[in-house]
């Protein structure tokens, strides 16, 4: 199966065009008779103009053609086809079906061309299994011949994509026709993130150059996948660009705090120890305590004796508290709450503990 051929004398013509592409009706080919002189476009061997039962025309060989590989090609791939060659016009541009490139190094499914013909960028419809390798070799002969390309698929999951630059297409209940699947991003806070748009608004945007090929430096965020190339507008480069920069700056920042805290010790810079709670003062070896200590077990005895019967009694300790307390302990009372030698030193302490 076959939608276009090549016509003795109106030159090459597309089934699926209402005039065929020349200003012919489709009458003028189909159950024609005697029959009309078309050959296939690749092996030159006869063909027929046909319908099928659900109103498609197209074009197949005559009995005993070689193998072509216009004739392989699906009815999926046609009409993938069909719709980029109509979204290019919609998007401004010229487009033209099976063009061959120079010496047919190449042929591309369509050919999208600028009116004043600045420019060229080949519209691939890509159904069937491809290699990354032959993807890029195809894409690079194209190039060679100053021709950009976009390769498109409308299958769930192409290996291949992104490996060039290319456009995943999805079919929603709109009028909108195909709409961009996957591909086209743009940058949001730390990521990119997927831009829903038409078929023609995409291709309008990359005939203006607003979109362009970029290989991105930050992740694409679920549910996209990791694509080695996307399409998205100059600015968002930018924009990564900036936010990488600020990335770095602050990682740099963060390495530097470490070295600016150790560079005092490791330039033997002295350094004041961060000061502590404040020592308690040591206590006078010839203070009050110190003599208490110093002193004898006989002078320790006559000093209890000495508080006994002089300061107790200078306060008004009753005397019979010393007879009852010698009959239960066998000692003499002491003031519990003195350490000092004497009442005067005593209440010098106190004094001091109770304002200090």
């Amino acid at each position: 199966m076959a939608f276009r051929a090549v016509h003795a004398q109106w030159g090459t013509i597309f089934a699926h065009l209402p005039d065929l592409g020349c200003a012919q009706s489709w009458e003028a080919v189909w159950k024609a008779r005697p029959s009309a002189p078309i050959v296939c476009d690749e092996c030159r061997h006869p063909m027929h103009a046909k319908t099928s039962r659900a109103g498609l025309r197209f074009f197949t060989h005559a009995p005993g053609a070689p193998t072509c590989a216009l004739g392989l090609e699906s009815v999926a791939h046609h009409l993938l086809k069909l719709e980029l060659a109509a979204a290019a016009r919609d998007a401004g541009a010229h487009a033209e079906l099976e063009v061959p490139g120079p010496g047919g190094a190449w042929r591309a499914d369509v050919l999208a061309t600028d009116p004043t013909e600045a420019w060229k960028t080949a519209l691939e419809a890509q159904l069937a299994p491809i290699t990354n390798a032959g993807i890029t070799d195809r894409t690079e002969r194209m190039r060679a011949d100053g021709v950009t390309s976009i390769w498109f698929s409308d299958r769930p999951r192409p290996p291949w994509l992104g490996t060039v630059p290319s456009i995943r297409l999805a079919t929603e209940d709109t009028r909108e026709g195909l709409l961009v699947a996957e591909g086209l991003v743009k940058f949001h806070g730390r990521g990119w993130k997927p831009v829903p748009a038409s078929l023609t608004d995409f291709l309008a945007w990359t005939f203006a150059r607003r979109v362009v090929p970029h290989t991105p430096r930050t992740p694409l965020w679920y549910p996209q996948r990791a694509l080695p190339t996307v399409w998205t507008a100059p600015h968002y480069i930018t924009a990564e660009t900036a936010h990488l920069e600020e990335e770095e700056r602050q990682r740099r920042i963060r390495e530097a705090r470490p070295r600016r805290q150790a560079a005092p010790r490791a330039g033997g810079v002295f350094r004041c120890p961060r000061p502590g709670p404040a020592a308690a003062p040591a206590a006078d070896r010839n203070g009050p305590r110190a003599e208490v200590r110093r002193r004898s077990p006989a002078s320790a005895a006559s000093s209890a004796d000495a508080a006994r019967t002089d300061s107790p009694h200078k306060r008004g300790w009753p005397s019979h508290l010393d007879d009852t307390n010698r009959r239960r302990t066998g000692r003499a009372p002491v003031l519990r709450a003195s350490r000092c030698s004497t009442m005067n030193e005593e209440d010098a302490c106190c004094s001091q503990r109770s304002f200090s």
